[in-house]
């Protein structure tokens, strides 16, 4: 198995708030940033044939309008599953997907060579990958997880679609030459925002989906808005956009947007001034877990959300034990059908057997398209 270096590790860590954003928009459809009424005249930003407006709101909020964008379809991406996960999370919903869908995903994210995200945020082996994303879309955090992931992951058939799908356009030979010291951040023809790593995309941003411009900023290619209108400074707190569909902040001098709508949620602002994506659920406190008959019901960023534990075939924690009431959790396995979950995933006959949540489980790497399953020291996985 091909392992990844520690030192790779640790530059795609330092990519920071850029590669995350990336991948949690880079799937989304642009939307307007509202603005509020009157104010003074907003500069005007050209990205070819599309342009963003920036200005102070009376309130101080900046008006931000993005103009609609269209947006190309992809093979690999579901729009009708993306609308579906859109809407449940206007009304503070998630229904996680269930194993069945996750572990094909797994095995592309851990099995394909060339994949252009970076490498920290992929597990390295089968069974931690299928535990992560579980836990991760089984959560109240899944209204904010990654869009990319989401379309991509969870839609594509085979390494191919995958890579296509996660590319958004770019060109796979674009990072060929570049970066072979370090991290090399440049704009594609068509606006995208390109990282390269050792001669390898590392991350693609999609900057005119979301009506923004790509810049160079210490090398570093990013997405933004413009400059930072007066109301903004460097360092303040993220804040709202007037219509409360955006999430904006300042940095290095160019305004940064999150696109809350593109999650199905929306704009606000905590008591303590802190602003961030929420549901449109009722108000709740951090505290807040609970279990509504098979429903996990938590809170995020201030609003409630609601996890439909049963479509991924999980139960809700009523009571206090190795994991936290109100989360979404594996039933127990017969004791005459249970497994240690200590146990390393291992390969045979060509597939991954691993244990999940005390129940042992078997998937086929060459139904899935894969020539093998592979062990190394970190478990097993599927390799072409």
């Amino acid at each position: 198995m091909k392992e990844r270096t520690p030192r790779l590790l640790g530059v795609a860590g330092a990519l920071g708030v850029g590669i995350a954003m990336a991948l949690a928009c880079a799937g989304s459809a642009p939307r307007p940033v509202e603005a509020g009424s009157g104010g003074p005249a907003p500069t005007v930003v050209t990205t070819g044939a599309r342009s963003a407006a920036v200005g102070p709101a009376p309130s101080g909020t900046p008006a931000v309008p993005v103009p609609a964008v269209s947006v190309a379809t992809t093979a690999a991406v579901d729009a009708g599953a993306a609308s579906t996960f859109v809407a449940r999370s206007q009304r503070g919903e998630v229904v996680p997907p269930g194993l069945d869908d996750i572990e094909p995903m797994c095995a592309l994210l851990t099995g394909c060579d060339k994949l252009p995200l970076p490498p920290s945020l992929i597990p390295a082996d089968f069974q931690s990958c299928v535990k992560k994303i579980t836990d991760e879309m089984a959560s109240v955090t899944a209204v904010n997880f990654s869009l990319t992931m989401r379309e991509c992951g969870l839609h594509s058939a085979s390494c191919a679609n995958l890579r296509a799908c996660v590319l958004r356009g770019a060109n796979a030979d674009s990072c060929i030459g570049r970066g072979k010291q370090n991290l090399v951040g440049s704009c594609d023809v068509e606006g995208r925002a390109v990282t390269c790593w050792h001669e390898q995309i590392l991350a693609v941003r999609d900057c005119p989906r979301g009506g923004e411009q790509c810049i160079v900023v210490d090398g570093q290619a990013t997405c933004t808005l413009g400059s930072c209108p007066t109301s903004i400074k460097e360092g303040d707190k993220p804040r709202c956009s007037g219509g409360g569909s955006h999430l904006l902040h300042c940095e290095k001098g160019k305004l940064a947007s999150l696109d809350c709508a593109a999650f199905g949620l929306k704009c606000s602002t905590a008591v303590d001034g802190t602003a961030g994506c929420s549901t449109a659920g009722p108000p709740c406190g951090a505290d807040t877990k609970r279990c509504d008959g098979n429903v996990a019901v938590g809170c995020f960023n201030g609003h409630e959300v609601r996890v439909d534990c049963n479509s991924a075939s999980l139960t809700c924690r009523p009571a206090p034990g190795a994991t936290p009431v109100g989360a979404c959790v594996a039933p127990a396995p017969p004791v005459t059908d249970s497994c240690n979950t200590g146990e390393r995933a291992r390969c045979e006959d060509g597939n991954v057997k691993y244990c999940f949540a005390g129940a042992p489980r078997s998937f086929s790497c060459r139904a899935a398209g894969f020539a093998r399953c592979e062990s190394g020291k970190n478990g097993a996985r599927c390799a072409q």
